[in-house]
């Protein structure tokens, strides 16, 4: 009798207590044999794929190889000669290793020129490990501060889920290095290298994951304002700790000097004794001084960071629209990524006045496309799937965005073109993916490839039309968090 009146009592208790949230399937996502593979489907596909000795051919030759090496087109390789009307000197190349860091080597990459050709130094490299850190903390304390935005949101909401899928990770903007470098400034790579951990994010980005999820937890869970900031702040301290850890802690005073390796410029008319005290004053050691990384910003760096502008080729999107991207940041007080959107015709016409002028373009495309990785070479058709499969794998550049097959991923910079009737018909690209890839590191897009992968790209106001200027001052049109432009 107790027995049953326990069973009872605990039906009474369960039927009081309200109910989870569910999801209700539609009656066309229910399972459904209407749509199976049935026998008659099954016969339909094996008859369609009769194995010729062609198809024998390529068959044998998948058993045994990689995709990739099987539909390199020769023709299209030897056909890039390499050569470019116009190439800017920059330092040696750079290599990002296994880290999603291409934004921030690629924009580091982009101020260096002017500082080794106003200070005569011969190479000259900026620490990525010292804005990284940043970068992980202000990221680290935008991802708190979103929980607590959505502290009221059921935790399977999607922008809780995007939020638990990406709390911490690599990839970023040109947006993310403005702010950072004006934030926190930047110094030499010789004052703050990178570590193991630095370079090969993975384990590191895991735990950082598990530790701001369970932070995130914390949060939500907090009963009131009081446990809402603790719980952040002891997340935080766990995050620096890592990060000291894993990647050093950035220095707030160093020492640095650099060696002058100006040569003496042929057109002076110096002589005697005034040739020789330039000559001195041109080449040589400089003094050692200390900095902080912000004075070392400063005093080094060429033009002010204010003077760009973001362009995208968002096809589908309001032409010559300003366009913002929610949540693209990694700060909780920096601005969300914007551009104004325009065509790759454009951005090709602003490239090129910039290249001319000796000022590199940073830029961000889809890499992971029609390119042959031994040469360097980024060209439409290089990669010939098609012929391989018998099947057309083309998609427009707005469906790739649409349906998620292509999108930004990898930034680098422009430093050199080629241009043939007064048009650029392909531009010389630094990369930091070290010197075993491509050409020493150097690699080549066509125009092509340009059009059909280049989505964005930062251009100093001196190269820009007065129209566009104009447009990135408009109101934004603004984008979802999980916009597949910028996620």
């Amino acid at each position: 009798m107790k027995a049953l009146k326990y069973v009872v009592a605990t039906l009474i208790l369960f039927a009081a207590m309200p109910l989870a949230a569910q999801y209700v399937p539609t009656p066309a996502e229910e399972p459904s044999p209407d749509g199976a593979l049935n026998p008659e489907i099954l016969e339909s596909l094996r008859q369609s794929v009769v194995i010729t000795p062609q198809l024998k051919a390529v068959q044998n030759a998948l058993a045994e190889n990689e995709i990739n090496s099987l539909v390199t087109d020769h023709r299209k390789t030897i056909s890039d000669d390499t050569l470019f009307t116009k190439e800017i000197k920059t330092g040696k190349i750079t290599n990002q290793t296994q880290s999603g860091r291409c934004w921030l080597f690629g924009g580091l990459n982009a101020i260096r020129p002017d500082v080794m050709k106003k200070y005569g130094i011969e190479n000259f490299e900026l620490s990525q490990a010292y804005n990284q850190f940043w970068d992980k903390l202000e990221r680290a304390n935008r991802s708190l501060e979103l929980a607590i935005a959505l502290k009221g949101e059921p935790s399977d909401s999607r922008k809780n889920m995007l939020l638990l899928q990406k709390p911490i990770e690599d990839g970023g903007d040109w947006n993310f290095v403005k702010f950072l470098v004006d934030r926190y400034g930047v110094v030499p790579k010789s004052v703050m290298p990178d570590t193991q951990q630095a370079g090969y994010t993975g384990q590191m980005n895991n735990l950082l994951s598990t530790v701001m999820r369970k932070g995130i937890k914390a949060i939500r869970e907090a009963e009131n304002p009081q446990a809402v900031s603790a719980a952040k702040m002891a997340t935080l301290k766990d995050v620096y700790k890592i990060l000291v850890l894993c990647i050093g802690e950035p220095p707030t005073t160093f020492h640095w000097r650099y060696e002058n390796k100006k040569k003496d410029d042929e057109g002076t008319k110096a002589k005697g004794k005034e040739k020789e005290a330039a000559k001195k004053e041109e080449s040589g050691l400089a003094p050692l001084r200390a900095f902080t990384p912000q004075e070392f910003y400063r005093d080094f760096m060429g033009a002010p960071l204010d003077n760009y502008v973001s362009f995208i080729n968002y096809p589908g999107k309001p032409e010559n629209a300003l366009i913002r991207f929610s949540w693209n940041r990694d700060s909780s007080d920096g601005p969300d990524m914007q551009a104004v959107n325009i065509s790759t015709e454009q951005m090709q016409k602003m490239a090129l006045k910039s290249i001319m002028d000796d000022q590199v373009v940073w830029f961000c495309c889809n890499s992971s496309v029609q390119r042959n990785t031994k040469t360097g070479l980024w060209d439409m058709g290089v990669q010939d799937y098609g012929s391989l499969f018998g099947i057309d794998f083309t998609m427009s550049k707005e469906d790739q965005l649409k349906y998620y097959d292509g999108a930004p991923n990898h930034c680098m910079v422009l430093t050199g073109v080629d241009v043939q009737d007064g048009n650029p018909v392909k531009w010389k690209v630094e990369n930091s993916w070290g010197d075993k890839r491509g050409r020493d590191g150097w690699w080549t897009i066509t125009r092509s490839w340009f059009d059909a992968n280049v989505f964005e790209i930062l251009i100093d106001k001196r190269y820009c039309p007065p129209e566009l200027l104009k447009a990135a001052e408009q109101e934004p049109v603004v984008m979802p968090p999980w916009d597949p432009f910028s996620n």
